[in-house]
């Protein structure tokens, strides 16, 4: 057993299952330290006043339990994926109507600008955007009106354009989905997907994800997907490759660095939710979404902590990942 205390629970962060903070989600806070959250439209259904009162209240049990200001998240990113909509808030114009938009750069601008004004008023600090993953006008699938097109040159531009306006109006931003799902065939909600691209084809079509890097953006977050020409064998979320020797090193991003969703089939379709957690720790990873179950945080948890006793996770590692998190948010 290990003498030093690491707190675990800083290393998730979760969704809850209501309107407000519930028994199950406030028994988490306190008795395991989890500090970060993500809304979802389940969350919201009351309106600006009952979502203000939900962030307050967590901010208040986070406060209560000796842990950091919590990161609460939110998926904003426009079009079919905004958690924050009509008819209590403004609509934000997809990326795919921003690219077909008479001025692309300028709606951009908008969508950032609206996103941290509905953010900044929750006092909600990070936004799950912009998505950089490149697809065709007219994508179906999980990409339909996500992407800002083909071109990586425009997806770079107007990318960088959204990252600096949301920063600067004091939102978070998060390129997604590392290294790009747009090649991807089946959806890793119920799949895991693999991609056959080559290496230089890959490399030339992450570019969006390199420009971001040195834009300041402050998170990155990570696919279910496997890249043979990358990794052969494990997908993003766990590739010690994908994450410390393409992204950290070679891009240089020394940011917040997220899985996508761990409860996703791209996942729990090939092993224990506890083991996810773990190996995706270990590939490098400073915050591990699990969205939806209570049950699969505590799985998680219990993982991380026997991987903790059994000498598995590096203690440095876990500083450094607790570290991102305070420098960028000022937790």
């Amino acid at each position: 057993m290990r003498n030093k205390k690491i707190p675990l629970g800083q290393l998730l962060m979760i969704g809850i299952p209501g309107t407000g903070l519930d028994p199950e989600s406030l028994s988490l806070i306190k008795e395991h330290g989890v500090g970060n959250f993500i809304l979802f439209t389940r969350n919201v259904r009351g309106g600006p006043d009952q979502t203000k009162k939900l962030c307050d209240d967590l901010n208040e049990a986070c406060a209560d339990a000796g842990l950091p200001s919590p990161l609460i998240a939110v998926d904003q990113e426009g079009g079919p994926v905004q958690r924050l909509g009509p008819p209590f808030w403004p609509e934000i114009p997809s990326n795919e109507e921003v690219v077909l938009s008479k001025n692309s750069e300028t709606q951009a601008n908008v969508q950032a600008e609206t996103a941290a004004k509905i953010l900044n008023s929750l006092g909600i600090r990070l936004n799950l955007a912009p998505v950089l993953d490149l697809a065709p006008t007219g994508a179906e699938g999980v990409l339909k009106g996500r992407s800002y097109g083909a071109d990586p040159r425009e997806v770079s531009i107007l990318g960088k354009k959204y990252i600096q306006i949301l920063q600067a109006n004091g939102v978070g931003a998060t390129a997604k989905h590392f290294p790009g799902i747009g090649r991807v065939e089946k959806d890793p909600h119920f799949q895991r997907p693999v991609v056959t691209a080559s290496k230089e084809t890959l490399m030339y079509e992450m570019s969006p994800f390199r420009e971001s890097v040195k834009a300041g953006v402050k998170a990155v977050m990570t696919s279910h997907v496997v890249f043979p020409s990358l990794d052969r064998d494990e997908p993003a979320t766990f590739s010690k490759i994908i994450v410390n020797e393409l992204l950290r090193r070679e891009l240089g991003f020394q940011g917040l660095l997220l899985t996508d969703d761990l409860e996703m089939g791209g996942i729990t379709g090939h092993g224990s939710l506890g083991e996810a957690a773990v190996k995706a720790v270990l590939a490098g990873h400073d915050l591990l979404l699990i969205c939806h179950s209570a049950q699969r945080v505590r799985e998680a948890l219990d993982a991380l902590d026997k991987a903790w006793s059994q000498g598995i996770l590096d203690p440095g590692k876990l500083d450094l990942s607790l570290t991102r998190k305070m420098l960028s948010f000022e937790c």
